[in-house]
């Protein structure tokens, strides 16, 4: 996602594919904001609309719900494992790296909101539960091929990380944990804010 500037311009970055002939290049937060945040948090609120995805929710926070302190616990560890694991590598922190961590866990709830809670549990009664799976799984790996223009091999580990963590929730049955899961990997993939500051 993050992209290295050199003398003849911008150079690919560890995730995303060449820049293409018409200049389109994933290279800041801001572009990273508005092209894949804010298409997760539409694709987020389309599901909310859909009939009977408000009690989805209820019932996938219900852990959440009886146990706030656990996870708030757990988030505050989390974090403290981020920051300590920055310090270590020699990076600073600062508000862009703090916001970019924020933006890490909200972009992790919407895409979990989304693909692995509603869109598959609506999908269930129509097409059965591995379909389900798999289907909002390939949506949502499409989504970093187009809005991130991640490399296809990293779209299929987005895939493949999704199965995992639907996984998770169907072992589970707790949204919050699978967000929790979801924020850590992510950030161990794209650790650093972008160098352009919002």
């Amino acid at each position: 996602m993050v992209n290295e500037k050199t003398n003849t311009g911008l150079k690919e970055g560890r995730l995303q594919r060449k820049m293409s002939p018409s200049g389109i290049y994933v290279a800041t937060f801001r572009q990273i904001i508005l092209r894949h945040g804010l298409t997760m948090a539409i694709i987020s609120l389309l599901c909310l609309f859909v009939t009977g995805a408000i009690d989805i929710v209820i019932l996938g926070f219900s852990s959440l719900i009886a146990g706030t302190f656990f996870y708030l616990v757990a988030m505050f560890v989390i974090l403290v494992f981020f920051i300590a694991f920055l310090v270590f590598r020699g990076q600073k922190i600062g508000p862009t790296q703090y916001a970019w961590l924020g933006y890490l866990l909200i972009i992790s709830f919407l895409e979990e909101l989304s693909f692995r809670l509603i869109l598959p549990t609506l999908l269930l009664g129509t097409v059965g539960m591995i379909p389900a799976v798999l289907l909002s799984n390939l949506v949502f790996a499409s989504f970093h091929f187009f809005t991130l223009r991640w490399k296809f091999f990293n779209c299929l580990g987005a895939f493949l990380g999704g199965i995992g963590l639907s996984r998770l929730l169907v072992n589970t049955e707790d949204i919050a944990l699978v967000i929790l899961v979801h924020w850590f990997f992510t950030f161990l993939n794209t650790p650093t804010a972008p160098k352009d500051a919002l």
